[in-house]
């Protein structure tokens, strides 16, 4: 088991919850290998709250409710540091490209030291703070 928060990044917690979703078996899996709560921030929420909603409804939504709830999932907000220091990685890693949510977890990782996310998305592989590579648990492979 690891020590230490965690990330989670929208596309995780849409199969934590989607039973329908590929990636399913694997998030749950892999919930089952690390310490808890995981961290994400409220757009990665947001994002999941509405693809949620769009795949399954209401009772979806409110079955992402529950994690958190539960304590498996804590939503964190976000300063006006880290709001500054997201917009920063949106340039930075433009080419990439690196979206909202993406670059608030990176702001996230830089302004509370962690290095780790578990995410479906291949673009992590690419991003850097304060110059190191993150460490990526990816899903894709489950």
């Amino acid at each position: 088991m690891r020590t230490g928060l965690i990330l989670i990044n929208t596309g995780p917690l849409v199969a934590l919850i989607n039973s329908n979703d590929r990636h399913h078996a694997g998030c749950l899996a892999t919930i089952g290998d690390v310490q808890l709560p995981l961290l994400t921030t409220v757009p990665c929420w947001t994002e999941a709250l509405y693809l949620l909603g769009r795949r399954g409804g209401l009772l979806a939504q409110q079955a992402l409710w529950k994690i958190r709830s539960e304590g498996v999932v804590r939503v964190e907000d976000l300063s006006d540091v880290e709001l500054d220091t997201a917009r920063v990685y949106m340039s930075r890693f433009s080419d990439v490209p690196c979206d909202f949510a993406d670059a608030n977890l990176l702001a996230c990782c830089e302004l509370r030291c962690l290095t780790e996310v578990l995410t479906l998305d291949s673009d992590f592989y690419a991003y850097r703070v304060g110059g190191k590579a993150l460490q990526v648990r990816f899903l894709a492979g489950f």
